[in-house]
């Protein structure tokens, strides 16, 4: 009887010979799934496999809905960095960017644009707007404690329907904040979410005064890299999880409106 190790690995040639006629795609990666083929097997056809697999939040969210789990994207991902040749678009040429608009391949070592205020980050050598989602303040009359950029009077705990955000990232990250007018890079707090009962879970207090930083927010430093475009610096990759950017501000407390810039960490 063959050792098991041997199984693998003449199982894993058949399946390399059987999908050789074809380039990988994320239908590809579902039928591996469904098929139950172990999740190690998957990640080594990846690894061994052309491939061009899509990542918009619609694609990760239909992933995660048909049982792919969290290593076999990031195997995906990591494919897709490895495959994608010098200067050209994660997203192939043409592919619309932020704000819809389409623009044309990037040339080797150039950066492309951003359309707009808001926050973006980076896949390849193109940007994506990170998606908002709305904050439920379970403390009363919270949005009136923000008394001036990213700082608030007192505690604050709010939450974010669903267990997981639609934009998911994998260290290295890039995120770029372009505030709208009127606005500082100051107003923007980073903050943990502790997914739970299907919502995701954050608090948030006052400054600290000698670190400078917000109770339960994850300290950042910025870098200008253009006009009114500023790159987050942290100190430590984050670790995989739920996050939000949320940005605090008077005039947000005027209107009630609470969004938050959330993603995954894979």
């Amino acid at each position: 009887m063959l050792p098991n190790r041997f199984k693998t690995l003449i199982l894993l040639s058949v399946t390399c010979a059987l999908l050789a006629q074809e380039p990988m795609n994320n239908d590809g990666i579902i039928r591996l799934v469904k098929s139950g083929m172990t999740e190690d097997l998957i990640i080594s056809v990846i690894q061994q496999q052309p491939g061009t697999y899509a990542f918009g939040a619609n694609d990760l969210v239909a992933l995660k809905e048909a049982s792919v789990s969290e290593k076999i994207i990031a195997a995906m991902l990591a494919k897709g960095k490895a495959d994608a040749p010098a200067g050209a678009p994660a997203g192939g040429p043409g592919r619309p960017g932020p704000g819809g608009s389409a623009r044309p391949p990037a040339a080797p070592g150039q950066r492309t644009s951003i359309s707009g205020p808001g926050l973006y980050y980076k896949k390849g050598n193109e940007y994506f707007e990170l998606l908002t989602e709305e904050v439920d303040w379970k403390t009363s009359g919270a949005m009136k404690n923000i008394v001036s950029a990213g700082i608030v009077k007192k505690d604050l705990n709010g939450a974010i329907s669903g267990s997981s955000s639609r934009n998911f990232l994998s260290n290295p990250m890039e995120i770029i904040l372009s505030p709208p007018s009127g606005i500082t890079v100051n107003s923007y707090i980073l903050l943990p979410m502790k997914p739970t009962k299907g919502v995701r879970e954050f608090n948030v207090g006052p400054v600290n005064r000698k670190s400078g930083v917000a109770r339960g927010a994850i300290p950042f430093g910025v870098e200008k890299v253009g006009e009114n475009l500023f790159r987050m610096v942290l100190q430590t990759p984050l670790a995989p999880g739920e996050y939000g950017i949320l940005r605090a501000t008077p005039e947000d407390s005027a209107t009630g409106s609470s969004p938050m810039h959330t993603f995954r960490i894979l």
